[in-house]
């Protein structure tokens, strides 16, 4: 495999910090005129090319299923990664990654003058492992895995189901649902135990606590069952299934927040277009791009750093779908 000859690279080779080669390469008068011609020198040997502003080529990989028509985070996740990567001369190259080759192993992407991958969403984790053997700088992007030794940067999903719980019982509720596939997403299950945890400690019957699936084990987006018996209110793992589930409702001849509260996860589209707009737990997709960029300049800086698995807080954004319950 073909690999870029990086700064880091020429400074590994002499023992010395990427700074001081940077130093070197802009005849910093701090270095040394020896130090400065065993830079030039090893970098010629390598074949490394200066330039004033070094330029970084990435891959962004993305499971097929998380960018359909009806997804809008990860779409606006991968523009918010894509306007940071330009500030700062990285340019990306997105891939996205068919569920068939993702279960096969599969890799059809070249590596060759690539400084390093992002896996945005969640994959099955030997395809992380596969990924994860081709020796690149890599990071993962909204989902983690304990076990596997790589940078990550995720939202608190369980913190968050926690307070958007907490939220819905300090508004009177007791009888609370949950709109998710568990288990599917690291994400969603974070924020089910989130949930959980809110109604644990309220004393509540959490063990059957109703939980409505909206997608199936490929992770596709499918319509909701309702029972006969509702809960007052419902936790929704994203807005796309809190909007889908309002206008289920509606059919039904039931009205949010009069009848029925909501709450949705990710502050994206749905909850604005959605009628009555829907309370949610926004994740800043443009502070998770950033920190996901600077994240990666620094394991391409120093490919030995310690490990560093990024949370980022959610905030809830106060709208019209959530509505003081006052029992029977």
């Amino acid at each position: 495999m073909s690999k870029k000859i990086s700064m880091q690279d020429i400074a590994n080779r002499l023992n010395i910090s990427r700074m001081t080669v940077s130093k070197a390469f802009k005849n910093d008068t701090d270095i040394s005129s020896d130090m400065k011609e065993k830079v030039r020198l090893v970098a010629q040997e390598m074949g490394y090319q200066y330039t004033k502003n070094e330029q970084y080529e990435l891959i962004v990989l993305v499971p097929e299923i998380f960018l359909a028509e009806t997804e809008d985070f990860y779409t606006t996740l991968y523009k918010r990664l894509n306007e940071n990567a330009i500030t700062k001369n990285i340019s990306l190259v997105l891939k996205i990654v068919s569920k068939n080759d993702e279960k096969n192993l599969q890799i059809h992407f070249s590596t060759s003058n690539k400084d390093g991958i992002m896996m945005l969403g969640q994959f099955e984790k030997s395809f992380v492992r596969a990924v994860e053997a081709l020796e690149l700088p890599l990071i993962c992007v909204d989902f983690y895995y304990d076990d596997l030794n790589l940078d990550s940067i995720v939202s608190n999903n369980f913190n968050a189901g926690y307070i958007a719980t907490k939220y819905l019982l300090k508004h009177g509720h007791s009888s609370i649902g949950y709109v998710g596939r568990i288990p599917s997403t690291n994400s969603i299950i974070d924020r089910y135990l989130g949930f959980t945890k809110a109604l644990i400690e309220k004393g509540l019957d959490y063990k059957n606590a109703l939980i409505l699936e909206d997608r199936n084990e490929l992770g596709e987006m499918k319509e909701v069952v309702l029972p006969e018996s509702l809960p007052s209110a419902f936790l929704c793992n994203n807005d796309h299934s809190a909007y889908l589930l309002i206008q289920k409702l509606n059919k039904q001849g039931l009205r949010v927040p009069e009848d029925i509260s909501i709450i949705g996860f990710d502050d994206v589209i749905y909850s604005k277009i959605s009628n009555p707009q829907i309370t949610t737990m926004k994740v800043s997709r443009k502070y998770m791009a950033e920190q996901a960029i600077t994240l990666m300049l620094r394991r391409i800086h120093n490919k030995k750093a310690k490990l560093i698995n990024m949370t980022l807080e959610c905030l809830m954004v106060e709208r019209e779908s959530v509505k003081e319950h006052k029992g029977a």
